[in-house]
């Protein structure tokens, strides 16, 4: 019951996050003398405010309970989520006090408490790469790729595709199920469900299984609402698997069939 209200966080947080940012914007208007009347509905918007700040905290923490998060980022985004819901309350009290100077330079110092207790929330979701400037694309990339049979399936490959589609629930900032695939290592030791791979058999690995469900079962992986591998992608894997999931043999070294190398060409 618990961890089923924690779920709730994801959807209430982006209420107090509008909330916010709409009475920034209201009352930086609401300082121009035309537009002065503003500051009338900033008033319910911050009553709206404080009740699904608060909702929305109190779910955070209960999400927070399941230990799938990294600790670091999970602590300022709690305490500075949490602080963000107490300076809401300040606002309402600093306002209905008719103390507008205070009042207003709160409401920046919230936005920017409520900016950076995000970031880490994205972190947490997203990994610490998400907000980050995109790549350039390398020559490699640009030629489309390079020629993947003489490099090492697993590095080449495997990685990529599980980074891709896996790593965001399961790497070192959030790990469900006790379960990282961020490394081989890591890979190896499965998770609360048991083994990921069974070295040379694909129909065995959790990994597989998971990946096959139909899409819109619980334990379907990665979530309906994720991006999904194609089937060329899990082909990639389950051949890699009944191969014996090595780390360091090419494709070349593993004689892989016409049909594998054709989906490795650019």
């Amino acid at each position: 019951m618990i961890e089923w209200l924690g779920r709730f966080h994801p959807l209430l947080v982006h209420l107090p996050i509008g909330f916010i940012v709409l009475l920034a914007v209201l009352e930086w208007l609401a300082l121009r003398p035309q537009w002065k009347e503003l500051t009338a509905a900033t008033r319910v918007i911050l009553a709206l405010n404080i009740p699904t700040s608060i909702a929305s905290v109190v779910c955070g923490w209960l999400l927070a309970l399941d230990g799938s998060y990294e600790s670091g980022a999970l602590f300022w985004h709690r305490w500075l989520g949490t602080g963000v819901a107490v300076a809401c309350l300040i606002l309402w009290m600093l306002r209905q006090r008719g103390w507008q100077s205070g009042y207003r330079r709160g409401v920046w110092a919230t936005v920017v408490l409520l900016a950076i207790a995000s970031h880490f929330g994205g972190s947490l979701t997203h990994g610490d790469s998400f907000l980050s400037w995109p790549k350039q694309k390398t020559s490699v990339q640009e030629n489309g790729q390079a020629d993947r049979t003489t490099q090492p399936v697993y590095s080449a490959i495997v990685q990529p595709i599980i980074n891709k589609y896996c790593v965001q629930c399961h790497g070192p900032k959030k790990t469900k199920g006790k379960l990282r695939l961020d490394t081989f290592e890591n890979l190896s030791k499965g998770g609360d469900s048991g083994e990921v791979v069974v070295s040379g058999d694909s129909e065995k690995s959790l990994l597989i299984k998971r990946l096959l469900l139909p899409v819109e079962t619980d334990e379907h992986m990665p979530p309906e609402a994720k991006l999904q591998p194609t089937q060329n992608e899990v082909e990639l894997l389950r051949w890699w698997i009944d191969a014996g999931a090595p780390t360091d043999k090419t494709a070349a070294e593993l004689k892989a069939p016409e049909t594998i190398l054709r989906l490795l060409k650019p």
